[in-house]
């Protein structure tokens, strides 16, 4: 039976119910923990001669793992990579942020051993008991979980909104938003007296929250459970379907602290937050609002001890690869000095986001009184980070005037201004309501250089859009600045009359049939003559053989690649291809010794690249299993990273030689790749997938050799 036969659709359904899914990475023995910026992100994926694993975003940069040999190939690229721990996971690591906005988080002035300041917070390495004592003292703490997470170059802009922001619908629905109903809400979450999260009564305020909201009118509201520090804690969630598949949630997390756990009333911290998201749950249902989206209105729990609620819900729906397009969270909306004439609130924006935040800003400044202040602060402070952390588009409001009583025993509902949070909750009902009405931002975007100089290929993924009229391209020489401006209705597009050499700036939007445009997706790329080198040359011996390996390049006039080697370290290379090769796993099967290799990049005309990174591979003698040598097996390991956004590797193990077949299919069980099907001798490989013009979703990679068939499950997030 064939392969293609094997993976028909029951038994592709079957295993997705079978095989189990994981989102760690398998962490190499020598791995160091690098920082990253954000704009060199991308350059360090393509010429690492190791897979990078990103344990954590800020704003910017990343936490990426990778093996020693893969920096030493980063800093010869030049790639500013700064070693924060070459001994990792000994210990828990942390984002620490004081809890008052007014102090500057400073690693000189924490007790524990600090290995990154960020923009507004420090990335720490202690114990889970320091980690708790920070957490007593004034700080947030929130663990790196070591679970992988997507990587994303991309930014949003904010379009013309025209209409959207002078809309007499969405107006009529906000001035149902009641202060007295928000008041009410505060009023019996504070009665608990403590919202701790290891207090007993942690059920009853669940059930509390699920009767509100069903008091409310909401029919489909659940529990969703997780365990922290052995005990269950639950999230509830109170859902509004719509047509589409897509969501927007709003969130808030319910529970308390105080320096006296059991007097902890948490009316400011967070009641409101909590409130908010009911508040608006119940003004839609009251108007019978039939949304495009679903719409999701959350309370977390254990929020206070590292945002555990928010991070389990957010992991696996991005383990889903569900269609979050914003999280709105509230979190302190009820504090404001009365002395004061000004109704500041801030609103934290999120590298990847700013498009959200700028819209929640003019939203807040067209229907309510407030006056919003864009900020960096509280970016790890607070629910939304979580969700940000697994690539989805997130922001949250928070008071300008810090509460005096935060974190105390005297939180409480008198010293709350009712009128200042009821403009916050009508900002946020605002928000949700002009989301749904507004086309969604273009998911998959790729921005890929044509070889000739002057021009890109712009393409993007296939997206659940009401009433799709057009796709609207920008082109500009700095971010967010435009001087060229495209309609299309194909998914993709070549941009021309760029400037060899010269970074170009390519935004794509949505634009609806009323003219309605979404929210503008933002890459750049610079258009080259002469294809880049060939990056991440990593060598592997194998029985009589050294596997090359290396990443695909990305231009779309490549026409194939050469190889070079020289024996020793003397010496001139001479070239070992006849003619270009368009694989990028190549063995080569010299006597016995030594080498060193390169490779180059040839496109549709004959021009060659520089050369690669030069590295050394030994050709061994024949292996024979039983002479205390390797023996093998037919084996398909699981691929890394996973979820992965574009790229992975797939580790496999062939135990004789022979005919090997790997290929990758869809969930209909159409295949999509062929990354193998050749003879192989024996020995373990590693093959790449670039997935760049596949959709999100789950995947099939099967592996069929020496009469076997193995099956392994991927997710594609974006």
């Amino acid at each position: 039976m064939s392969v293609r036969l094997l993976l028909s659709l029951p038994i592709l359904l079957a295993f997705l119910t079978l095989l189990p899914f994981t989102a760690a990475a398998a962490v190499p023995q020598d791995e160091v923990l690098l920082m990253i910026p954000s704009e060199e992100i991308g350059e360090a994926y393509r010429v690492s001669s190791a897979p990078l694993h990103a344990y954590q975003r800020f704003g910017g940069g990343y936490l990426v793992g990778t093996s020693r040999t893969a920096l030493r190939s980063l800093e010869r690229a030049g790639v500013a990579a700064r070693v924060v721990d070459d001994r990792p996971w000994d210990a828990s690591y942390a984002v620490v942020t004081h809890r008052d906005p007014s102090v500057r988080t400073d690693a000189a002035a924490l007790p524990v051993a600090a290995l990154y300041q960020a923009e507004n917070g420090v990335l720490v390495k202690a114990d889970r008991a320091t980690l708790e004592h920070l957490r007593a003292s004034g700080y947030h703490a929130v663990e790196v979980t070591g679970d992988l997470i997507v990587v994303d170059q991309s930014v949003t802009h904010l379009p013309p909104l025209g209409a959207l922001l002078a809309d007499d619908s969405i107006r009529a629905v906000i001035n149902r938003v009641s202060d007295t109903a928000i008041y009410n809400t505060i009023f019996g979450l504070q009665g608990f007296g403590t919202r701790y999260w290891s207090n007993a009564n942690r059920d009853s305020i669940c059930r509390w929250i699920m009767g509100r909201f069903a008091a409310y009118g909401m029919t489909d509201v659940v529990i969703d459970t997780f365990t922290y520090s052995s005990t269950s804690q639950h999230n509830v969630t109170a859902t509004v379907r719509g047509a589409g598949d897509w969501e927007i949630i709003v969130g808030g997390h319910h529970d308390s602290y105080s320096s006296n756990p059991l007097q902890a009333p948490g009316a400011d911290d967070n009641a409101s937050g909590s409130a908010a998201s009911i508040e608006m749950a119940r003004v839609l249902r009251s108007v019978g609002y039939n949304p495009n989206g679903t719409l999701r209105f959350q309370t977390y729990a254990a929020e206070e001890v590292g945002l555990r609620g928010s991070a389990a819900y957010a992991q696996r729906a991005r383990a889903a690869a569900r269609d979050i397009r914003a999280m709105l969270n509230y979190d302190m909306i009820a504090n404001r000095t009365q002395s004061q004439t000004d109704r500041d609130a801030y609103i934290t924006w999120y590298t990847g986001a700013e498009a959200l935040s700028n819209l929640q800003a003019a939203v807040m400044r067209a229907y309510t009184t407030a006056t919003p202040v864009l900020t960096t602060s509280y970016r790890s402070g607070s629910d939304s980070y979580s969700f940000w952390q697994q690539n989805y588009k997130s922001t949250f409001i928070i008071e300008r005037d810090f509460s005096p009583y935060y974190h105390g025993p005297n939180d409480l509902l008198q010293y709350l201004d009712m009128g200042y949070a009821k403009e916050i909750v009508q900002t946020g009902l605002a928000t949700v309501l002009t989301l749904d009405k507004m086309p969604p931002a273009v998911a998959g975007l790729r921005v890929r250089d044509r070889g000739d100089g002057q021009s890109l290929l712009v393409t993007w993924d296939s997206v659940e859009a009401m009433d799709l009229s057009t796709y609207r391209v920008r082109v500009g020489t700095a971010p967010g600045v435009y001087g060229n401006t495209y309609s299309t209705v194909p998914r993709s597009m070549t941009v021309g009359s760029l400037t060899a050499g010269t970074r170009a700036y390519v935004g794509v939007s949505i634009v609806d049939q009323v003219s309605l445009e979404g929210m503008i997706t933002e890459l750049s790329a610079v258009p080259r003559v002469v294809p880049l080198p060939p990056a991440g040359l990593s060598t592997a011996s194998v029985p009589r053989a050294v596997q090359l390996q290396w990443r695909r390049n990305q231009e779309v006039d490549l026409r194939g690649y050469h190889l070079y080697r020289r024996s020793g370290t003397a010496g001139p290379f001479a070239r070992i291809t006849a003619g270009a090769v368009t694989d990028t796993v190549r063995l080569d099967t010299a006597a016995a010794g030594s080498y060193q290799y390169y490779a180059t990049a040839l496109d549709s005309v004959g021009n060659e690249s520089t050369p690669s990174d030069t590295v050394i591979g030994t050709i061994p003698t024949g292996i024979r299993a039983g002479a205390g040598e390797v023996a093998y097996e037919f084996r398909l390991n699981q691929n890394y990273p996973n979820p992965f956004n574009s790229m992975t590797q797939i580790p496999f193990e062939v135990a004789a030689a022979g005919r090997v077949r790997l290929a990758v299919f869809d969930v209909l069980g159409r295949e999509v790749a062929t990354l193998v099907d050749r003879e192989m001798e024996p020995g373990r490989y590693t093959v790449a997938w670039d997935a760049r013009g596949q959709s999100t979703g789950v995947y099939f990679t099967t592996y069929a050799a020496g009469g076997r068939v193995f099956t392994m499950k991927m997710a594609l997030v974006r």
